[in-house]
């Protein structure tokens, strides 16, 4: 009897197993699936991620090599900023011997502001590439006081801003040989000096600034400046500049010049001194006519020329001089000789080692074919006298950035009208620079 039972239940059993073992296989399989779809779901996003972050990556990248270009063209770059401005007063514009003058306007007290913006970059080693944009606003006194002298160097008239210089400047056999082209400011490089050549910090007066005996290019246009150093105290330069500073025609009012420097020391005191020659080619449309040739009623243009020299020399460790003399055709010119002297002490006499005090004394000397053409032409026997100009200022040099300095001038013979009583110019100038 338990024999049976048992393989009855033997039976029961081993007779459900494989139904059971099926059930469960549909199940297993069931699981395999939904987790087959779940795990092809998550490969797709991952992928999605990997196709995001990889997009990501290249975008960086790419932001990356955007930046390094930018500063690659940032390195070399320098940027300067400077501003002036002049406030000055006459005492004295009214003429002698009570004869009315169309300068006889009365003191006045007028003044100028400028502004420049200079940027430049370095091109390879040797190439500088410069722009300097610039403003300016005010006449200052000098169409109320005509002179040769001049009195405002700083002051542009009534103008808003404008391109003041563009030029590429390259160097050659380290820096023996380099020349600069384009839209150039030539007596930034010929006559320069020491002690008077910038009119925002040294003399005012644009007479002690470069020699009143040169024909200059009337404004900065095209130019090339070409300078050589065969020894280390010697250099040579030569410029060509548009005589009305127009880009039309070019060549027809050419302006030459040429210079020789000589840079020594002595006794441990820098010296430097420069002759120089210019020839310039006037147009007829420019009324350039000899005096002669005035009076005689000819009206063709006579070209015109000179030469001089500039000089300064530190005779101390605080005192510096200089002078300069020029001359000018006179069968052209107004005035054929004009020189200067003077000198500047530095305030470390006085304790202020930034501080520097100036002095310069100089004279417009008529020419004797204007005078001839005066009395002959004009009848005018006032216009004869040489003109004659002091000045004298204190730098206050309040940091490295700012500047205050108290300006005196005094003219004697503007023009050479000797009826001016001597017309004193009292001002003041402030300089920004960055």
């Amino acid at each position: 009897m338990r024999k049976g039972f048992l393989i009855l239940f033997a039976a029961v059993l081993f007779a459900g197993v494989p139904l059971f073992t099926a059930n469960a296989q549909e199940d297993l399989l069931r699981e395999l699936e939904v987790l087959k779809k779940r795990v092809q779901q998550l490969e797709g996003k991952l992928k999605e991620q990997e196709q995001r972050a990889a997009e990501s990556e290249e975008a960086q990248n790419e932001h990356r090599k955007a930046l390094s270009a930018i500063v690659e063209a940032l390195k070399g770059i320098e940027i300067g900023f400077s501003s002036t401005g002049v406030v000055q007063g006459s005492v004295g514009t009214h003429t002698n011997e009570g004869i009315p003058s169309e300068r006889d306007r009365g003191d006045r007290v007028d003044g100028s502001v400028s502004a420049d913006l200079e940027i430049s970059k370095r091109i390879g080693k040797h190439g500088l590439a410069t722009v300097i944009l610039a403003g300016a606003y005010g006449d200052g006194l000098d169409p109320r006081i005509p002179s040769w002298w001049g009195i405002n160097g700083d002051a542009e008239g009534e103008q808003t801003v404008y391109l003041k210089e563009l030029w590429y400047e390259h160097e050659l056999f380290d820096g023996r040989l380099c020349f600069t082209l384009g839209k150039v400011d030539l007596s930034a490089y010929i006559d320069t000096n020491e002690l008077a050549n910038d009119e925002n910090t040294q003399f005012l007066s644009p007479g002690f600034v470069h020699s009143a005996a040169i024909a200059f290019p009337d404004d900065n246009g095209p130019g090339v400046r070409v300078q050589l150093i065969p020894l280390e105290l010697v250099d040579i330069s030569f410029g060509w500049g548009e005589g009305d500073a127009d880009w039309n025609d070019l060549g027809q009012r050419s302006f030459f010049i040429g210079e020789v420097g000589l840079h020594p020391t002595l006794g441990g005191l820098q010296g430097n001194y420069r002759l120089y020659g210019w020839y310039r080619r006037h147009h007829r449309d420019e009324g350039f006519v000899s005096w002669d040739d005035q009076i005689s009623g000819d009206s063709d243009s006579q070209n015109g020329w000179g030469l001089g020299v500039s000089l300064d020399q530190a005779v101390t460790p605080t005192v510096t001089l200089f002078g300069r003399v020029g001359y000018q055709d006179q069968a052209v010119y107004e005035f054929e000789w004009a020189w200067s002297v003077g000198a500047e002490v530095k305030g470390g006499y006085w304790g202020r080692h930034n501080d520097a005090f100036g002095i310069a004394y100089g004279m417009a000397m008529i020419s004797d074919d204007y005078q001839d053409f005066k009395r002959i032409v004009d009848a005018d026997p006032w216009f004869t006298k040489d003109e004659s100009h002091l000045e004298l200022y204190y730098r206050f040099q309040l940091d490295d950035h700012i500047s205050i300095s108290p300006d005196l001038q005094v003219l004697w013979n503007a023009q050479g009208d000797e009826r001016f009583d001597p017309v004193t110019i009292i001002g003041i100038r402030g300089t920004l620079e960055f």
